[in-house]
């Protein structure tokens, strides 16, 4: 598909898909089991986002402009047009405390559990170089639930 083509497709669909959710009433609040769809396809189209990135540059490396183009504006609808669709339908995000709490949560469990277990579970399996990564990953997930718990103290002090 050319370039022109790609785009026009682009702008219709944008459109298209803005003006039906402008359209939408007030709804109720969302159930239990859409909300955890929301979650789901929000994971995937911020995996999405980043795994286009990198292709994106695999290709600029291999002397491919217009592939690394064609991933760059993919990763892009990704990001700031689905996941940011579905965020604002999940209502993500509030109040900056409750959004450094919810941060620190989750940088906590990652420190704390997810990344101490995966490191365990590598290490098992015989993928020390893996479980070495996994550790590093779990400190800089400490580190960053530090900064957090830093910011959310200051903003207590404000």
């Amino acid at each position: 598909m050319n370039r022109t083509l790609f785009s026009a497709a682009m702008s219709v669909a944008v459109l298209l898909s803005t003006s039906a959710v402008a359209a939408l009433p007030e709804a109720k609040p969302l159930s239990a089991q859409t909300r955890a769809n929301l979650e789901a396809a929000m994971h995937g189209e911020a995996y999405a986002n980043l795994k286009y990135l990198r292709f994106a540059d695999q290709a600029e490396a291999a002397g491919k402009p217009a592939l690394a183009k064609l991933f760059r504006a993919s990763a892009n609808i990704e990001a700031n047009e689905h996941f940011d669709r579905e965020a604002q339908a999940l209502q993500l995000g509030g109040a900056n405390s409750a959004n450094l709490e919810d941060a620190m949560a989750g940088e906590h469990y990652e420190n704390i559990t997810m990344y101490v277990n995966f490191a365990k579970q590598a290490e098992a399996d015989g993928d020390v170089k893996v479980a070495a990564m996994f550790r590093q990953i779990a400190v800089d997930e400490g580190t960053h639930f530090d900064a957090y718990k830093a910011a959310l103290a200051k903003l207590a002090d404000e």
